[in-house]
């Protein structure tokens, strides 16, 4: 399994992708089918259920189950993306024990 940079993968997610390309937002509660390809720039929605062998193109917003092709995002979606994931690191902070 390949995952790129920039890549938010939500709670209780199930990935058994191939490859997952930067600047990808996977929501909670998916499943991600074996050998599936995503691409950069894409997002796949809360509860989603891709079946094993999907690609998901670039600039592409997934939903359902099984997942289908909902709306594609605008060219900002890296910019965005990588302002949201450098925001959430810069806000984690660790659990003392």
């Amino acid at each position: 399994m390949k995952i790129g940079d920039f890549v938010h993968i939500g709670a209780n997610t199930v990935v058994e992708a191939a490859t997952i390309g930067n600047c990808v937002e996977i929501g909670k509660n998916c499943i991600i089918g074996k050998f599936t390809i995503i691409k950069d720039c894409a997002r796949v929605a809360d509860n989603t259920v891709i079946p094993p062998n999907t690609v998901i193109p670039a600039l592409a917003s997934f939903s359902g189950a099984p997942g289908q092709f909902v709306d594609d995002l605008p060219e900002s979606t890296q910019e965005l993306m990588e302002a949201q994931a450098k925001g959430y690191y810069t806000r984690f902070q660790a659990i003392e024990q």
